[in-house]
Protein backbone atom coordinates (compact mmCIF):
# COMPACT_ATOMS: atom_id res chain seq x y z
CA UNK A 1 0.00 0.00 0.00
CA UNK A 2 3.06 2.65 -0.82
CA UNK A 3 5.44 1.75 2.13
CA UNK A 4 8.69 1.47 0.50
CA UNK A 5 12.18 -0.67 1.62
CA UNK A 6 15.15 1.97 2.23
CA UNK A 7 18.81 1.55 3.13
CA UNK A 8 20.42 3.21 6.33
CA UNK A 9 20.95 5.93 4.19
CA UNK A 10 17.08 6.66 3.17
CA UNK A 11 17.84 5.42 -0.08
CA UNK A 12 15.21 2.90 -2.20
CA UNK A 13 17.04 0.30 -3.34
CA UNK A 14 14.13 -1.62 -4.82
CA UNK A 15 11.22 -1.53 -6.45
CA UNK A 16 8.63 -2.28 -3.60
CA UNK A 17 6.65 -4.72 -5.27
CA UNK A 18 9.03 -6.92 -7.11
CA UNK A 19 7.72 -10.77 -6.94
CA UNK A 20 8.89 -12.19 -3.26
CA UNK A 21 12.28 -13.93 -4.57
CA UNK A 22 13.65 -10.70 -6.01
CA UNK A 23 12.64 -8.53 -3.52
CA UNK A 24 13.96 -11.06 -0.37
CA UNK A 25 17.58 -11.51 -2.56
CA UNK A 26 17.62 -7.50 -2.51
CA UNK A 27 17.15 -6.99 1.05
CA UNK A 28 20.09 -9.08 1.42
CA UNK A 29 22.30 -8.19 -0.75
CA UNK A 30 21.86 -4.56 0.35
CA UNK A 31 22.75 -5.79 4.02
CA UNK A 32 25.22 -8.20 3.46
CA UNK A 33 26.94 -7.25 -0.02
CA UNK A 34 26.45 -3.43 -0.05
CA UNK A 35 27.12 -2.99 3.59
CA UNK A 36 24.54 -0.68 3.48
CA UNK A 37 21.89 -2.61 6.34
CA UNK A 38 21.10 -1.38 10.04
CA UNK A 39 22.99 -3.07 12.33
CA UNK A 40 20.89 -4.49 15.57
CA UNK A 41 21.99 -5.26 18.83
CA UNK A 42 22.34 -8.73 18.49
CA UNK A 43 24.81 -8.03 15.26
CA UNK A 44 21.70 -8.72 12.20
CA UNK A 45 21.00 -6.54 9.78
CA UNK A 46 17.75 -5.24 8.49
CA UNK A 47 15.75 -2.94 6.10
CA UNK A 48 13.92 -0.18 7.06
CA UNK A 49 10.08 -0.55 5.78
CA UNK A 50 8.91 3.19 5.39
CA UNK A 51 5.35 2.22 6.77
CA UNK A 52 5.05 6.06 7.05
CA UNK A 53 4.98 6.54 3.70
CA UNK A 54 1.16 4.31 3.82
CA UNK A 55 -0.74 7.31 5.23
CA UNK A 56 0.98 9.72 3.61
CA UNK A 57 0.20 7.89 0.00
CA UNK A 58 -3.58 6.60 1.21
CA UNK A 59 -4.54 9.08 3.93
CA UNK A 60 -5.05 9.52 7.50
CA UNK A 61 -5.99 6.00 9.51
CA UNK A 62 -5.29 3.54 6.62
CA UNK A 63 -2.78 1.78 8.74
CA UNK A 64 -5.54 1.85 11.56
CA UNK A 65 -7.85 0.24 8.91
CA UNK A 66 -5.79 -2.32 7.23
CA UNK A 67 -3.63 -3.34 9.26
CA UNK A 68 -4.62 -3.11 12.55
CA UNK A 69 -3.09 -6.16 14.28
CA UNK A 70 0.17 -5.31 13.26
CA UNK A 71 0.36 -1.74 14.19
CA UNK A 72 -1.00 -3.39 17.77
CA UNK A 73 2.24 -6.53 17.49
CA UNK A 74 4.41 -3.34 17.07
CA UNK A 75 2.83 -1.12 19.78
CA UNK A 76 4.03 -3.90 22.17
CA UNK A 77 7.08 -3.06 21.83
CA UNK A 78 6.71 0.99 21.65
CA UNK A 79 7.25 1.13 17.93
CA UNK A 80 4.32 3.58 16.18
CA UNK A 81 4.90 2.13 12.17
CA UNK A 82 2.42 5.58 11.39
CA UNK A 83 5.12 7.53 12.12
CA UNK A 84 8.56 5.11 12.26
CA UNK A 85 9.62 3.01 9.98
CA UNK A 86 9.74 -0.95 10.93
CA UNK A 87 13.11 -2.92 10.58
CA UNK A 88 12.15 -5.61 7.96
CA UNK A 89 14.78 -8.63 6.56
CA UNK A 90 13.74 -11.84 4.83
CA UNK A 91 13.33 -15.23 7.09
CA UNK A 92 12.33 -18.88 6.28
CA UNK A 93 8.87 -18.30 4.68
CA UNK A 94 8.20 -22.05 3.91
CA UNK A 95 9.93 -25.15 3.75
CA UNK A 96 9.70 -28.13 1.50
CA UNK A 97 10.22 -31.35 2.26
CA UNK A 98 11.80 -33.88 0.31
CA UNK A 99 9.24 -36.92 0.46
CA UNK A 100 8.69 -37.70 -3.40
CA UNK A 101 5.27 -38.43 -4.58
CA UNK A 102 3.48 -39.22 -7.82
CA UNK A 103 0.12 -37.46 -9.09
CA UNK A 104 -2.07 -39.02 -6.48
CA UNK A 105 0.04 -38.46 -3.25
CA UNK A 106 1.86 -42.10 -3.21
CA UNK A 107 5.32 -42.23 -2.19
CA UNK A 108 7.55 -45.36 -2.45
CA UNK A 109 6.66 -46.07 1.17
CA UNK A 110 3.70 -48.29 0.71
CA UNK A 111 0.59 -47.10 2.03
CA UNK A 112 1.97 -43.87 2.53
CA UNK A 113 0.44 -40.71 0.44
CA UNK A 114 1.56 -37.26 1.30
CA UNK A 115 0.83 -33.61 0.14
CA UNK A 116 1.71 -30.21 1.29
CA UNK A 117 4.94 -29.06 3.09
CA UNK A 118 5.90 -32.73 3.71
CA UNK A 119 6.43 -33.56 -0.06
CA UNK A 120 8.94 -32.12 -1.97
CA UNK A 121 6.09 -30.09 -3.11
CA UNK A 122 4.65 -29.13 -6.95
CA UNK A 123 6.04 -25.52 -6.29
CA UNK A 124 10.01 -26.28 -6.01
CA UNK A 125 11.89 -25.16 -3.05
CA UNK A 126 10.34 -21.30 -3.74
CA UNK A 127 7.20 -21.50 -3.12
CA UNK A 128 4.97 -17.95 -3.43
CA UNK A 129 2.44 -16.58 -1.01
CA UNK A 130 -0.96 -18.09 -1.57
CA UNK A 131 0.14 -21.40 -3.01
CA UNK A 132 -0.46 -23.51 0.27
CA UNK A 133 -3.73 -23.31 -0.70
CA UNK A 134 -3.06 -24.82 -4.26
CA UNK A 135 -1.36 -27.66 -2.17
CA UNK A 136 -3.78 -27.90 1.01
CA UNK A 137 -7.16 -27.61 -1.30
CA UNK A 138 -6.38 -29.73 -4.69
CA UNK A 139 -3.12 -31.71 -3.87
CA UNK A 140 -4.19 -32.70 -0.72
CA UNK A 141 -7.96 -33.74 -1.86
CA UNK A 142 -6.57 -36.17 -4.26
CA UNK A 143 -3.77 -37.79 -1.76
CA UNK A 144 -6.98 -38.03 0.47
CA UNK A 145 -9.30 -39.80 -2.31
CA UNK A 146 -6.04 -41.75 -3.28
CA UNK A 147 -5.49 -42.76 0.24
CA UNK A 148 -9.13 -43.87 0.61
CA UNK A 149 -8.97 -45.70 -2.61
CA UNK A 150 -5.91 -47.62 -1.71
CA UNK A 151 -7.35 -48.39 2.26
CA UNK A 152 -10.70 -50.20 0.53
CA UNK A 153 -8.99 -52.52 -1.42
CA UNK A 154 -6.02 -53.43 1.24
CA UNK A 155 -6.45 -56.49 3.78
CA UNK A 156 -5.28 -55.48 7.42
CA UNK A 157 -1.76 -54.76 8.68
CA UNK A 158 -2.47 -56.10 12.04
CA UNK A 159 -2.47 -54.24 15.01
CA UNK A 160 -1.40 -50.81 15.30
CA UNK A 161 1.54 -50.55 17.92
CA UNK A 162 4.00 -47.90 18.81
CA UNK A 163 6.79 -50.45 19.03
CA UNK A 164 8.77 -48.27 16.22
CA UNK A 165 9.46 -45.66 18.93
CA UNK A 166 10.85 -48.30 21.31
CA UNK A 167 13.33 -49.48 18.25
CA UNK A 168 14.26 -45.53 17.74
CA UNK A 169 14.88 -45.32 21.71
CA UNK A 170 16.80 -48.51 21.95
CA UNK A 171 18.82 -47.70 18.82
CA UNK A 172 19.96 -44.58 20.06
CA UNK A 173 20.79 -46.11 23.46
CA UNK A 174 23.25 -48.75 21.63
CA UNK A 175 24.53 -46.10 19.56
CA UNK A 176 26.00 -44.08 23.12
CA UNK A 177 23.22 -41.42 23.03
CA UNK A 178 21.10 -40.57 25.40
CA UNK A 179 17.81 -39.99 24.15
CA UNK A 180 15.88 -36.51 25.33
CA UNK A 181 13.11 -36.72 22.59
CA UNK A 182 10.61 -39.95 22.29
CA UNK A 183 10.69 -39.66 18.48
CA UNK A 184 12.97 -38.58 15.57
CA UNK A 185 12.22 -35.01 14.85
CA UNK A 186 12.48 -34.57 11.05
CA UNK A 187 13.64 -30.57 10.43
CA UNK A 188 15.48 -28.35 13.29
CA UNK A 189 13.92 -26.03 15.50
CA UNK A 190 13.93 -22.58 14.21
CA UNK A 191 12.64 -20.83 17.58
CA UNK A 192 14.29 -19.70 20.98
CA UNK A 193 16.37 -16.97 21.62
CA UNK A 194 19.98 -19.35 21.03
CA UNK A 195 18.61 -19.61 17.12
CA UNK A 196 16.95 -16.15 16.88
CA UNK A 197 20.23 -14.23 18.80
CA UNK A 198 22.36 -15.88 16.20
CA UNK A 199 24.06 -13.85 13.13
CA UNK A 200 23.15 -15.35 9.73
CA UNK A 201 26.26 -16.12 7.91
CA UNK A 202 25.09 -15.61 4.49
CA UNK A 203 27.96 -15.50 2.33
Amino acid sequence: MGAQPVNKDGEAFVFPLEPRDVEAASFIRECYVRDKGILTPTGMRGIWLDTPLIELKNGEGTIENAFPGMKRMFERFDIDMIKDPVLVFPTLHYQNGGVETDPEGKTNVEGLFVAGEISGGVHGKNRLMGNSTLDCMVFGRRAGIFASEYVKKTKTMGKLTLEHVKHYVDMLKQAGIKPERKAPIILPDYRGKAVLARMIDVF
